[in-house]
């Protein structure tokens, strides 16, 4: 009798496994990937998530609201107008000290900011913002008689007009002055809860 010799394993047959093999370890790796990113980013301070309570800021981000927030794209430009930003208070009254806050840029470094009738006017010329609802009206809030409103305003060097697009219901830069760009922390670009909320915040 002779041992009989099994039939060699088509050249394609082991390609075809070997690809299929690479591929599955491929997208096996990429959500570790993901999360190590994320978490080398948060102890660089670059990446947060945060849970909004107000709903200053709706309907780009409703209250309820879990987003993240990441600091990379400002340290490759400065914020542009229409970006959604995280902020920390300093000695800002009447916000919390070393509280965070979210609102839109509305004014840049140098820019002459005038709001009347619900229009927002940059070096004398009509500007629109927009969310997801279309364009942004900057009403005043009720109690805004209590205050002394900085409506018409120039901005200082290294600071940022802030509002919310809720603007009735905001406490922002209206009310509190330009935020200085230091203490600006990121840039909101993603919902992540809850489900029917999840997508890029605009």
């Amino acid at each position: 009798m002779h041992s009989a010799t099994p039939p060699p394993i088509p050249p394609n047959y082991r390609a075809g496994m070997s690809w299929r093999i690479k591929c599955v370890i491929a997208i096996a790796l990429i959500p570790g990937t993901i999360i190590g990113l994320l978490i080398i980013l948060r102890l660089l301070g670059l990446f947060h998530v945060f849970y909004i309570p107000y709903g200053s800021m709706a309907p780009a981000i409703s209250q309820g609201d879990s987003i993240a927030v990441e600091g990379l794209t400002f340290l490759m430009r400065s914020p542009r107008r229409g970006d959604i930003v995280v902020f920390k208070t300093q000695d800002t009254p009447p916000l919390t000290p070393g509280a965070f806050y979210i609102k839109r840029v509305a004014g840049l470094p140098g820019d002459h900011l005038l709001i009347s009738g619900g229009e927002l006017f940059i070096d004398d010329k009509l500007v629109t913002l927009s969310n997801n609802e279309g364009e942004i009206v900057y009403d005043m809030p009720l109690s805004a008689s209590s205050f002394l409103l900085q409506t018409n305003v120039t901005v200082p060097d290294d600071c940022y007009f802030l509002l919310g697009d809720n603007s009735t219901n905001s406490l922002d830069s209206r009310f509190v002055g330009s935020i200085a760009r230091n203490d600006i922390k990121g840039l909101a670009v993603f919902c992540y809860w809850p489900p029917a909320r999840i997508g890029a915040i605009k």
